[in-house]
C-alpha cells in the first residue's frame, strides 16, 4: 500500500512537469519585464524542490517493490520446496530432479519478479498514459485526436505479441528444465558414464538440448526486435505528426509555443509509457507462462498422506 502511495506521488509529479514547463516556455517567450529574472528564478527554484520530492518517493517506491519482491520470492520458494517434499517417492521417480531444482530457483524468481517490481512499472505506465492523454486533449483536442488514431493498432499488435511470448516462455523454461535436470543426472552418475564411455554421447545429448534453448531465445529475439522496431518507428512518426500539425495551428494562432511545448512533452512520456505498458504485459506473460507449472507443483495433493516424519 505504501509502495502504491509513493507511486502515486511520483506519477503525478512527473506527469505535471511538462504543464508547467509550457509555462515557463511562453513566459520566457512572450512576457520579458523588469522582474522577469527574479520570477523566472522564483518558478524554478518551486518546481526543482517539487521534481526533488517525485524523484525520492520514486525511489522509495522501487525498494519497496524489490523487497516485497524478495519475500514473494522466498515463501514461493518455501512453499514450492514443502509441496515437494510431502510427495510420495513415486512422484520423484516420474519427475527428474534437475527440473524440479529448475522450478525452485529460476521460476520463483521469474514470477515474483513478475507481480512485483513489473506490476509497479506497469502501474506507473498505466497511470502516466492515462494522465498524459488526458492533458493532452486539455491543450488540444484536435491534435490529441490526430495523434492518438494510432493507438488501437499499437494495442492490438502488443496483445498478439504478448501472448506468442507467453508461448515461447514457456517452451524455453521447459527445455530449459530438461537441459539442466540431463546435466544433474550425468554430472551425479559421472562414475557410470565412465565406465561405459559414453561422455562423448552425453556431451552431445547436452549440446542439443542447450541448442534448442539457443533457438528458441532467437525467436523471442526475433519477435521482440521486430515489436519494439516497430513501436519505435510509432513514436517517432507520432513526434513528427505532431510537430507538422502543431505548426499548422501556431500559424493559425490556436495555440501557443508554450502549449505546444507542453504537448510534445506529454506525447513523449505517453509514447514512453505505452512501451512501458507493452513491456509490462510481455513480462506479465512470461511470469504466466513460467508459473503454469510452478503453481501445479504447489497445489499438487500427495498420492500417500504425508505424515509429517519423527
Amino acid at each position: 500500500a505504501a509502495a502504491v502511495g509513493f507511486l502515486a506521488v511520483s506519477s503525478v509529479i512527473t506527469m505535471s512537469a511538462p504543464f508547467f514547463m509550457g509555462k515557463v516556455i511562453d513566459i520566457i517567450y512572450t512576457n520579458p519585464s523588469e522582474d522577469f529574472t527574479d520570477s523566472l528564478t522564483s518558478l524554478c527554484a518551486l518546481l526543482s524542490g517539487i521534481f526533488f520530492c517525485g524523484a525520492a518517493a520514486n525511489a522509495i517506491r522501487v525498494y519497496l517493490m524489490q523487497t516485497a519482491g524478495q519475500r514473494i520470492v522466498k515463501r514461493l520458494r518455501e512453499t514450492m520446496f514443502s509441496s515437494i517434499v510431502k510427495q510420495e517417492t513415486a512422484f520423484f521417480d516420474k519427475t527428474r530432479t534437475g527440473e524440479l531444482i529448475n522450478r525452485l530457483s529460476s521460476d520463483t524468481a521469474l514470477l515474483g519478479r513478475s507481480v512485483t517490481e513489473n506490476l509497479s512499472d506497469g502501474l506507473r505506465a498505466g497511470a502516466q498514459a492515462s494522465v498524459g492523454v488526458g492533458m493532452m486533449f486539455f491543450v488540444s483536442p484536435s491534435l490529441a485526436a490526430f495523434v492518438l488514431s494510432v493507438v488501437p493498432p499499437l494495442a492490438v499488435l502488443a496483445v498478439i505479441y504478448g501472448r506468442y511470448l507467453r508461448k515461447l516462455t514457456k517452451m524455453t523454461q521447459d527445455s530449459l528444465a530438461e537441459a539442466t535436470q540431463l546435466a544433474e543426472e550425468r554430472i551425479g552418475n559421472i562414475r557410470t558414464v565412465r565406465a561405459f564411455g559414453h561422455e562423448v554421447a552425453e556431451m552431445e545429448k547436452y549440446t542439443n538440448k542447450v541448442d534448442y534453448v539457443l533457438q528458441l531465445a532467437k525467436k523471442e529475439a526475433i519477435a521482440r526486435a521486430g515489436f519494439f522496431g516497430a513501436t519505435g518507428l510509432s513514436g517517432n512518426l507520432i513526434v513528427l505528426s505532431v510537430l507538422y500539425k502543431g505548426g499548422l495551428l501556431m500559424g493559425s494562432a490556436y495555440m501557443t509555443v508554450g502549449e505546444l511545448s507542453s504537448f510534445l512533452m506529454y506525447a513523449f512520456w505517453v509514447g514512453v509509457s505505452i512501451g512501458g505498458l507493452s513491456s509490462f504485459y510481455s513480462e506479465l506473460m512470461k511470469g504466466l507462462g513460467a508459473g503454469g507449472r510452478l503453481w501445479e507443483l504447489i497445489e499438487r495433493k500427495p498420492q500417500l498422506p504425508f505424515n509429517g516424519g519423527f
